[in-house]
C-alpha cells in the first residue's frame, strides 16, 4: 500500500514522472534525479517499506535479482569501470529516505564518489563480543516471530576514541520474521 507522503511511492505509482530504465509487478528502476554519477539507478519496490528487512523474503530476493540484472545493463551499456550496489537509510548527511532503495552506482575514473571512513581499533576481545553478539541475534532472526531489536549486546567493548559507539537500537519491530537461513 502507498504510503500518502513518500515520494518513492508516488514515483512507483507514477504520480510523480520519472525516467524508467525497469519495470515489472514487484519493482521499478528509474534514473536518480541527483546522481551520483552517469546512470546512477535506483530500484524502488512498489510497494511500501521503510527498510529492506520488511521486505519479505520471497520479494527480497527478486527485487536484489533485478538490481543484479539492471547493474548489468549499466555495465554493457554506459562502460564503467564497475557498478557499486548500495543500500542505506541516510542518503547524505541528515537526509534519510522513508522508503527501502537500492542504489546502483556506476564508477567510473574521474567520479565524485567518496565512501571515507576512518577505521576503528578494536581489541580481540572486542571482536569476540561483537561476533558473539551477531551470532545470538542470528539464532534469534531463526527462530522466533517479529523480532524487536534489543540494546547493542557490544557494551562491555572498551569507550575509548577507536571503539565501537553504542547506538540507541531503533524503535520500530521488524513485522515480519526475516527469514534467511
Amino acid at each position: 500500500m502507498e504510503e500518502e507522503n513518500c515520494i518513492f511511492c508516488k514515483i512507483a505509482g507514477k504520480k510523480i514522472p520519472s525516467k524508467e530504465v525497469y519495470e515489472d509487478s514487484l519493482v521499478m528502476g528509474v534514473l536518480d534525479i541527483n546522481p551520483a554519477s552517469k546512470g546512477h539507478v535506483i530500484i524502488i519496490p512498489k510497494k511500501h517499506y521503510n527498510n529492506l528487512y520488511e521486505i519479505p523474503q520471497d520479494e527480497f530476493l527478486g527485487y536484489v535479482s533485478v538490481a543484479r540484472a539492471v547493474g548489468y545493463a549499466i555495465l554493457l551499456s554506459l562502460a564503467p569501470n564497475n557498478v557499486e550496489l548500495l543500500y542505506t537509510k541516510e542518503l547524505t548527511k541528515g537526509t534519510v529516505t522513508p522508503h527501502a532503495l537500492i542504489h546502483l552506482l556506476p564508477r567510473y575514473d574521474d567520479d565524485s564518489i567518496n565512501h571515507v571512513w576512518q577505521p576503528q581499533k578494536l581489541e580481540e576481545s572486542d571482536f569476540t563480543a561483537i561476533a558473539n553478539a551477531i551470532k545470538s541475534a542470528i539464532e534469534r532472526v531463526k527462530t522466533t516471530e517479529p523480532v524487536k531489536p534489543e540494546k547493542p549486546a557490544v557494551e562491555e567493548v572498551k569507550k575509548t576514541e577507536n571503539t565501537v559507539k553504542e547506538e540507541k537500537p531503533p524503535q520500530t519491530i521488524i513485522k515480519r520474521k526475516v527469514v534467511v537461513f
